[in-house]
């Protein structure tokens, strides 16, 4: 038996590292309108976790907040499976009567924060550009903790994205050729490095398309899941995925790219194992195929359920 939860917020509750912690206006709605999209994987036995039960009409069991601890208490033991870990959904649950015993420690909440953390492109792509060699080497991404910094790296790279260093669905990520001048760039950046810390700069990309890898992580080793494709805005922000067969998005992917889909399920295997010790779970990686059949095998890791994994033929 498992305990679903929704929470498309969690990002912002890595950045923030904190128990406590109350997600944007925006973002909070949506959990809300789509506290039931856990119906996509549930199985017979399991019990969605939703704000409000009164407007969350579902064939599986739904159960409020407030219901935890009767839950608990009366012996079942249900696994929490949130959308993403992060410091306040545990603590959540565990104010709401969730027994500590089935909630991940915190040692490893932090060290999933510190994974989901955008520098770890960078490792993963250095591990790339050292596995492949010169022919499919690509540009490194760069971690800026300077406002200066962060304004040369924009005049020196017309075009570049800039990213914080922990968001999701394009949002905390701006491409600077979408009609964005200095004087909109400085401020933006002045903000995520008041917030975050720092600012990951990626050169520009000559996009063609963009393609997700699914994967599990347990014991170490980590399980191709599939292939998704999805769509966004100019500015980078998440719009839809595909629903195309895993036949047809192989086709595709193919179509666009030079590299070999084989060969690249297994460098991106042997990467991610190695780079993402003690990490347990679902995770996506982001890729941009570019024009004349450039890849750009690392551009996000999600270590998290994503929206492609509800496309699969078999969903996770």
């Amino acid at each position: 038996m498992r305990l679903l939860l929704f929470n498309p917020d969690t990002e912002y509750a890595l950045a923030t590292g904190a128990s406590f912690y109350t997600p944007p206006a925006r973002v909070a709605e949506l959990a809300r309108e789509l506290q039931l999209l856990p119906e996509a994987w549930a199985r017979e036995d399991d019990i969605i976790l939703v704000e409000d039960r009164t407007q969350a009409e579902s064939v599986f069991r739904t159960a409020d907040w407030g219901m935890l601890r009767d839950i608990y208490s009366c012996g079942s033991l249900p696994t929490p499976e949130p959308w993403g870990w992060n410091h306040a959904v545990r603590r959540r649950l565990l104010d709401s009567g969730v027994p500590e015993s089935v909630l991940p420690a915190v040692e490893y909440i932090d060290l999933v924060r510190n994974l989901a953390h955008r520098r770890t492109t960078i490792k993963l792509n250095e591990e790339w550009n050292a596995t492949t060699g010169e022919e499919w080497k690509v540009d490194l991404p760069v971690e800026l903790t300077d406002e200066e910094e962060c304004v040369a790296f924009y005049r020196n790279n017309p075009g570049c994205w800039m990213k914080a260093p922990w968001s999701s669905s394009g949002r905390g990520v701006v491409n600077t050729g979408a009609d964005m001048e200095e004087r909109h760039v400085r401020p933006w950046c002045r903000g995520i490095l008041r917030r975050q810390g720092s600012v990951i700069c990626e050169t520009p990309a000559d996009r063609a398309g963009d393609f997700a890898t699914e994967w599990r992580i347990e014991d170490g080793e980590a399980t191709y899941l599939g292939l998704s494709k999805f769509i966004t805005s100019n500015r980078g922000k998440y719009i839809s995925n595909s629903m195309a067969s895993q036949e047809r998005l192989e086709y595709e992917f193919c179509d666009e790219c030079a590299f070999p889909l084989e060969d690249l399920r297994r460098i991106q295997k042997e990467i991610l194992e190695e780079t993402l010790r003690g990490y347990t779970g679902l995770l996506g990686v982001d890729m941009i195929v570019e024009k004349y059949g450039k890849l750009r095998p690392f551009v996000e890791i999600n270590l998290r359920r994503t929206m492609g994994m509800l496309c699969l033929p078999r969903v996770p």
